[in-house]
């Protein structure tokens, strides 16, 4: 199996969620900050047309694949891959070790309703996650240092940002060498949306994303030969 996939000029890890966290255990332990981003289709067509994006996510340290549509796309679309996937099983390792390990968190996000629906969501399933402090973009009057001085104070070992992109890639580019926290995971704006994952439009959306997504890569594949 492939651990790294080429799509249209990003690479994306293809980890097992086992292989990736062995790679998580070394960031909560790290002295300087990983980063970690669930990607999905519309990410990646946005970084086609953002080079600050693009530059953001071929730098991660973890680029976890967050919809099955992207590893059918690329031909990768294994039986475990796909269950992975489609039932997040990442981040259900990841939390687990966090509570484990008694890591705090900081919660990031555009809205005061986007953080605080991040906020219900973990409560309501992880209760024992030790969450430190949240912050809402809105809020912030005058630069962004006012928002990484709040995180800093607080010394999270966690920073989930549920910020849009590719706002949450500009916002990570500029500031990463000032955070102090040991993991950013970028979740993505509607990891703890209210809109349901199997309703009609999103359904339809997934549809016109994945056969966009497939056109292009055949084209880039071409392409490249």
């Amino acid at each position: 199996m492939l651990k790294k996939l080429d799509i249209l000029g990003l690479e994306l890890d293809n980890y097992t969620v086992r292989e990736a966290m062995f790679n998580v255990e070394t960031y909560l332990n790290n002295d300087v900050m990983n980063t970690v981003e669930t990607i999905s289709m519309r990410m990646i067509e946005q970084a086609g047309g953002d080079e600050v994006m693009h530059n953001c996510l071929q730098e991660l340290d973890l680029a976890v694949i967050g919809e099955k549509e992207i590893l059918t796309a690329a031909g990768a679309a294994s039986t475990q891959r796909i269950r992975e996937t489609v039932e997040n099983e990442f981040f259900l390792e990841f939390m687990k070790r966090l509570i484990r390990n008694k890591k705090t968190v900081y919660l990031l996000g555009q809205t005061a309703d986007a953080v605080e629906r991040l906020y219900s969501f973990l409560q309501d399933e992880y209760e024992k996650v030790k969450i430190v402090g949240q912050y809402a973009m809105e809020t912030c009057i005058g630069d962004l240092d006012a928002v990484v001085n709040a995180i800093n104070m607080e010394t999270p070992d966690v920073i989930f940002s549920v910020l849009p992109s590719p706002y949450q890639e500009h916002f990570l580019e500029d500031n990463r060498g000032k955070l102090s926290a040991r993991v950013w995971y970028g979740l993505g704006e509607h990891y703890a949306a209210d809109e349901k994952g199997h309703s009609p439009l999103r359904w339809m959306r997934r549809i016109i994303r994945r056969k966009k997504l497939t056109n292009r890569l055949n084209e880039y594949n071409n392409n490249e030969k």
